[in-house]
């Protein structure tokens, strides 16, 4: 095999894995009432539907991630194309809420493995010139996935189609799964055979079930007590966990190797408020074009696009001008940017043509374009080329866990205001603006440190 038709290839997978994996975080939810009438069940039944699929990607991607560095990259990869095909099967077959629930955690497990792998595939099995350029399509992938998702499953719904909006996934999976096999055969990974890390992996899933459980909560009044505490003890989890782990010899995740790299945690924190801004993103528009600005779904759901359109733009061309070696420039710029985008959308008013939120949402998606394939870059040179799957799991579960929670603040905040939903608006967007800002003033602390 060419070198050139194996860099394909790879893209491919790790494309299309992505793409897959954050594709189906969004695109059950505009079929929530019309699965709920279906199988004559409550809202809080259907909302597990979302909940188990989001929960088992975050349980199972660190053990996939520490799997995938020492069975093969490209075995995980195979095994998630292959659930997640299945999983998708079965979810448009379902005949009840509970196997539906069921089906979706086993998409969720399929979809662990798939971001576990793909960057990794990227940093690990491809030419070093053409890394930078693959990160910034894998970039595209991820911010593509949460917005196309909605739009893809409204319009199965508008058909009356609802089974297509799993089994749309089917010939993608099984394109990938032919793309796999010619690598798994032509293609020979470095290794590394240590012991798993079973009661790491037990403490990371407590981790997770406590801190979503109680996000997923947050927005119920009658439930708010009992959800931050949920909260507050998937956070002592969560350190514990950490504390755990720096003294294992082959731990889930090698906290000791993030601690002696020189900004690793910046790095980290900067994947955090991106995913956390991202959120907001992803929430407030749909809102301030059809509840303030009185536009129905069809156009509202065309607006939206400028966020994706500008990362999916942006990626490319940062890819194509950046070898790599202005990641940081690249990375902080990206802030920048965002940061801008923010402050205008806390000033936007409702009586404001709508294309200046459009707009606005565009340059936001141009600052996500620069920032987001560097940071992956950044995060994946961490580690060395053996802890390659662990580190590029831990950027995707933290900014998914991220995301979830700016989607549950955001969600909790406007269900406080719910008679002000302007007001609520432009404290998300506060809060966002405030989150990046922040972090803008570390990395440029840091790097001016570093440098002197």
């Amino acid at each position: 095999m060419t070198d050139r038709n194996k860099n394909r290839l790879i893209i491919i997978i790790a494309g299309m894995g992505m793409l897959l994996s954050t594709l189906d975080m969004g695109i059950i939810n505009v079929a929530l009432p019309f699965l709920q009438n279906k199988f004559h069940t409550s809202t809080s039944w259907i909302a597990l539907s979302v909940i188990g699929y989001t929960m088992s990607l975050a349980i199972f991607i660190l053990p996939f991630g520490y799997l995938s560095d020492r069975y093969g990259k490209l075995k995980v990869s195979f095994i998630g194309l292959l659930i997640f095909g299945v999983g998708s099967i079965l979810c448009g077959i379902s005949s009840d809420i509970l196997s539906l629930i069921l089906f979706r955690i086993c998409q969720g497990i399929g979809a662990a493995a798939l971001q576990a792998t793909s960057a990794a595939l990227i940093t690990t099995l491809m030419d070093r010139k053409y890394i930078t350029n693959a990160l910034g399509i894998l970039g595209i992938m991820i911010g593509l996935g949460p917005v196309l998702g909605p739009s893809i499953g409204g319009f199965f719904l508008s058909v009356n189609l609802w089974r297509l909006i799993f089994w749309i996934n089917v010939p993608f999976a099984a394109i990938g799964l032919i793309c796999n096999y010619i690598l798994i055969k032509n293609v020979t990974e470095h290794l590394t055979t240590v012991s798993f890390d079973l009661i790491g992996s037990l403490m990371n899933m407590l981790m997770v079930i406590f801190l979503l459980s109680g996000l997923s909560m947050l927005s119920n009044q009658h439930n708010f007590i009992f959800s931050i505490l949920m909260i507050i003890i998937g956070l002592i989890l969560g350190l514990y966990f950490y504390v755990f782990e720096s003294k294992q010899s082959n731990p889930l995740i090698n906290f000791k190797l993030l601690k002696d790299s020189s900004g690793s945690w910046l790095y980290l924190s900067q994947t955090i408020i991106f995913g956390f801004s991202s959120a907001m993103i992803f929430l407030l528009p749909p809102f301030i074009f059809g509840k303030l600005m009185g536009f129905d779904s069809g156009l509202t759901g065309v607006l939206i696009l400028g966020a994706p359109v500008g990362l999916v733009i942006f990626s490319k061309i940062s890819g194509k001008i950046n070898d790599g070696s202005q990641n940081k420039r690249f990375s902080l710029l990206g802030l920048i940017i965002i940061a801008l985008s923010l402050v205008g959308l806390l000033c936007f008013n409702p009586q404001w043509p709508a294309v200046w939120l459009t707009i606005l949402l565009f340059i936001y998606g141009v600052g996500g374009g620069y920032f987001q394939p560097v940071n992956i870059a950044i995060i994946m040179q961490i580690g060395h080329k053996s802890d390659q799957a662990s580190i590029g799991s831990l950027q995707r579960m933290i900014q998914n866990i991220a995301i979830a929670s700016g989607t549950a603040i955001g969600s909790t905040i406007m269900s406080r205001f719910a008679n002000t939903l302007d007001m609520s608006i432009k404290i998300n967007w506060s809060i966002a603006l405030i989150l990046v800002t922040i972090v803008i003033l570390l990395s440029i602390s840091y790097h001016k440190t570093f440098t002197l």
